[in-house]
């Protein structure tokens, strides 16, 4: 639900997640050698969960943090224990704003913690007002905050997606039913105030990488937010259009973003599509690259854009691993 990492159809004949003809299996050396945590992931069972993770080895990220269903948790910790950890997540497919579905979720943190889960997501983006009439701000989340609270878990909160799709002809046109994208922040900085000085990450870069200066204002405001990296086309997109400002933010605030690829595991995805977000992540952090992504995007400009940031050494380190082991992983 709410993922935006995911291929459109094709417009061409190039395969979605490689327009550039890149042998993903065999990278140019990386500019710093170093573990990576993937702090933001999708993982499924699924038959090309192997492959995930073989993408995952060549590009030397160790640790993948997962938003799995929970009866798949069990069997995928079986396999691969020293790899994954899990965040806590409702039933999404049934999401509603009956006590019934309340009392499931709480039910289910539960159950996650038992499985060893640390940290548990809200995903409200705007077809949650719109479709559900809830914000973080209503009574029906109260309990669910208590219990996240007593079970010691941290927190992640998906808040908003792309500014485009806000505009005149984008899908969260009506304000009347979905609000702007600022009045979205409202219930972020509820979430920060009601668990503080327990931890948020905004998912996506707090669904803003279009206003690093936004960013900036909140990450100063609340010492308890964090910011990951996904959503990996969203985020590609908007490194390319302001490069600068979004380097100037990383540099400001190096201790309080992290690593995140958003990747989701399933059977209709491919080695090239794994590998594609582990590449194109690493070329906008690690190179002063500009040119076309290997990744299709409808909503970039043709070709879509890949710019370099080229951070420093110091910063990379707690990008990848550093803020993540500071936050337990």
């Amino acid at each position: 639900m709410g993922h935006h990492d995911e291929d459109s159809p094709q417009v061409d004949q190039r395969p979605p997640a490689n327009l550039l003809g890149i042998d993903y299996r065999t990278p140019a050396a990386r500019r710093i050698d170093c573990r990576i945590v993937d702090i933001h992931t999708h993982v499924h069972q699924s038959e090309t969960v192997e492959l995930f993770f073989e993408s995952a080895d060549i590009y030397q990220v160790d640790k993948i943090v997962s938003m799995t269903p929970l009866d798949q948790v069990a069997p995928l910790r079986e396999r691969w224990a020293d790899r994954l950890d899990f965040i806590a997540i409702p039933r999404w497919r049934e999401m509603s704003s009956k006590a019934e579905f309340q009392h499931q979720w709480l039910d289910d943190l539960d159950a996650f913690a038992e499985l060893g889960a640390r940290r548990m997501k809200f995903w409200m983006a705007p077809p949650m007002r719109g479709e559900h009439s809830l914000t973080m701000m209503d009574a029906f989340f109260t309990p669910l905050i208590r219990k996240g609270l007593d079970l010691g878990f941290d927190f992640m909160i998906h808040v908003a997606d792309p500014s485009a799709w806000f505009e005149r002809d984008g899908r969260y046109a009506d304000v009347q039913r979905y609000g702007t994208k600022r009045d979205q922040y409202l219930q972020l900085e509820c979430l920060l105030e009601t668990v503080a000085p327990r931890n948020v990450i905004a998912a996506h870069m707090a669904g803003n990488i279009e206003d690093p200066e936004f960013l900036a204002l909140l990450l100063e405001r609340y010492p308890n937010l964090y910011l990951d990296t996904s959503a990996t086309k969203w985020v590609v997109r908007g490194v390319a259009k302001r490069p600068n400002a979004v380097r100037e933010l990383i540099m400001l605030y190096p201790d309080r973003i992290l690593f995140g690829s958003d990747i989701v595991v399933a059977d209709r995805f491919d080695f090239d599509h794994y590998a594609s977000r582990f590449w194109a992540q690493q070329m906008m952090w690690e190179s002063d690259y500009r040119g076309d992504s290997p990744i299709a995007d409808p909503d970039a400009g043709d070709p879509p854009q890949l710019a370099g940031l080229n951070l420093p050494d110091d910063v990379l380190h707690k990008l990848y691993h550093g803020n993540a082991e500071h936050l337990g992983y």
